[in-house]
C-alpha cells in the first residue's frame, strides 16, 4: 500500500497562501467598516445586482429631470422679471399720455416724447433679454435677436422709426382728431402696420419690428407633463405697447394742433394701457406654469430621496456581520501563527 504524503515546502506554501488571503479578506472588512459600503457590491448582491442598476438609472433620470427643470424655472423667473420691468417702464408713460389727454400742460406735453422713447429703449432691451444663449422671448426662433432697435436697419431695408415716419408721411398733416383717427386706423394706417396688413409689406412689423416667432417654446418638464412659455415679442399685447410708444415718441406735442394732440394721446393711452392689462394676464399664465415646476421639483425631490435611499440599503456594508467575520478571521489567523509556531519548535532531537 503506497502512503501520499504532503512535503514540508508545499504545506509551507499552502499556509502562507491561507494566510495571504485571510489577511486580504480582513483588510475588505475593515475598509467596509470604515466607509459603510460594500467592497464588492455586485457581488455581494448576486441577483440582486440588476435591481440596483434599475434604482441608479431612476435616480440619474430624476437628476436630468431636476436639471432641466432648474433651468426652466429660472427661465419662467426671468421672464417675469422683463416683463415687470416694462410696465414698470411704461407706467410713467401711460400716466402722462392721459394728462395730456385731457388737455394736459406745457410740461406734460414737453417731457412726455422724450419718455415714449425712454420706455422703447427699456422695452425693446427686456425683450431681447437672454438666457444661456437663448433670447427669452423669441418663441421657437429662439437663436436670434427678436425685437429690432428703433433706431437701426431691419433686413428689410428700414428701421422701426423709419416705418413710422412712413405712414406719418403717407397719412398727411395731423391738423384734426379725425385726421389722428385715419392716420391710426386706415387701410395703410399704424394699425395696419403693426397688423401685417399695409402695404407695401416691408416696413411692416414681422418684416421691420420682430424677427422672432409667435409659436411659444413648450418644453417636457417631467414624463408627460409640459410646460409652456406663453410670452412672446410678437403678441398682441407686445404689439399694441409698441404702437403707443411709438406713436407718442414720433409725434411731438408742438409738431400738430392741440385738439389733435390730445385725441393722439388718447389713442395712445388706450394701447399702453391695454397692453399692460394683456402683460399682467400673461404674467399670471407664467405663474401657473411656474408652479407647475414647483409641484413637479418637489415631487422629484421625494423620489430621489427614496430611491437614495434604497440604493444605500443595497451598497451599505453591515457593521455587524462585518465585525462578527473579522473577529473570526482574526481568530484563525491568530491559530494558524500559532500552529505554525509550535510545527516550527518540532525537532527529532527533542525525542532523543
Amino acid at each position: 500500500m503506497t502512503l501520499s504524503t504532503v512535503s514540508t515546502l508545499s504545506l509551507a506554501r499552502q499556509t502562507r497562501n491561507n494566510v495571504r488571503v485571510t489577511q486580504t479578506e480582513m483588510q475588505t472588512l475593515q475598509q467596509e467598516l470604515s466607509t459603510g459600503r460594500k467592497i464588492d457590491v455586485a457581488g455581494s448582491l448576486g441577483s440582486r445586482a440588476a435591481a440596483l442598476l434599475d434604482l441608479r438609472n431612476v435616480r440619474s433620470e430624476i437628476d436630468q429631470f431636476q436639471t432641466a427643470m432648474s433651468s426652466q424655472a429660472a427661465r419662467m423667473t426671468a421672464m417675469q422679471d422683463a416683463m415687470s420691468a416694462m410696465r414698470e417702464a411704461t407706467t410713467k408713460v401711460r400716466d402722462l399720455a392721459l394728462t395730456a389727454s385731457g388737455g394736459g400742460s406745457d410740461t406734460t406735453n414737453a417731457v412726455i416724447d422724450d419718455a415714449a422713447k425712454d420706455a422703447l429703449r427699456t422695452v425693446t432691451n427686456m425683450l431681447n433679454g437672454s438666457m444661456s444663449g437663448r433670447f427669452l422671448f423669441g418663441g421657437t426662433r429662439f437663436d436670434r435677436t427678436p425685437i429690432q432697435a428703433a433706431d437701426q436697419a431691419a433686413p428689410s431695408g428700414l428701421s422701426p422709426n423709419a416705418a413710422i415716419q412712413q405712414v406719418l408721411t403717407a397719412a398727411g398733416p395731423l391738423n384734426s382728431a379725425a385726421a389722428v383717427d385715419a392716420m391710426i386706423d386706415g387701410p395703410n394706417g399704424l394699425s395696419a402696420l403693426f397688423n401685417d396688413t399695409r402695404v407695401p409689406a416691408a416696413g411692416n412689423f414681422s418684416n421691420t419690428f420682430f424677427h422672432g416667432s409667435t409659436d411659444p417654446v413648450v418644453a417636457r418638464a417631467e414624463g408627460s407633463v409640459t410646460v409652456t412659455y406663453g410670452a412672446t415679442a410678437g403678441d398682441q399685447a407686445v404689439r399694441d405697447l409698441l404702437k403707443g410708444l411709438h406713436l407718442l415718441s414720433a409725434v411731438p406735442a408742438e409738431s400738430i394742433p392741440d385738439a389733435a394732440y390730445q385725441r393722439l394721446a388718447e389713442r395712445a393711452w388706450s394701447m399702453v394701457g391695454n397692453a399692460m392689462e394683456q402683460l399682467t394676464e400673461t404674467q399670471s399664465i407664467l405663474g401657473l406654469e411656474e408652479q407647475t415646476i414647483g409641484r413637479m421639483q418637489d415631487r422629484l425631490e421625494v423620489e430621489q430621496t427614496l430611491v437614495s435611499t434604497q440604493i444605500v440599503k443595497l451598497e451599505e456594508a453591515d457593521p455587524y456581520d462585518a465585525t462578527l467575520r473579522l473577529d473570526v478571521l482574526r481568530n484563525q489567523l491568530e491559530a494558524t501563527f500559532a500552529v505554525t509556531s509550535s510545527l516550527g519548535k518540532l525537532s527529532l532531537a527533542n525525542y532523543l
